[in-house]
């Protein structure tokens, strides 16, 4: 499903900007119908966008990753740490 959704958001539509035709992925005339829609103002779309504005803000913000690490992860860093002091391998 997200690959489809994926194809379907990178297809090309033509649009017409400031009098002329071009074309532009679904994706960013959708992005773009739902950002002029807010500044009008549409009271529906302003919802909308600033969901994906937090979405987008989640997801850039270190701070929300959580990187989990199993024991052997945990073991190699250690090991490339020693690299990097110097030491020899132990292992």
């Amino acid at each position: 499903m997200k690959t489809l959704l994926t194809q379907a958001l990178n297809e090309l539509v033509v649009v017409t900007d400031h009098g002329g035709r071009r074309k532009v992925s679904k994706r960013q005339a959708i992005v773009t119908q739902i950002v002029n829609r807010a500044a009008k103002p549409d009271f529906k779309a302003i919802p909308v966008l600033l969901g994906m504005l937090r979405d987008i803000e989640r997801d850039s913000d270190p701070a929300h990753a959580d990187p989990t690490f199993t024991e052997a992860d945990q073991q190699i860093i250690e090991r490339v740490r020693a690299r990097f002091r110097g030491e020899k391998d132990k292992s």
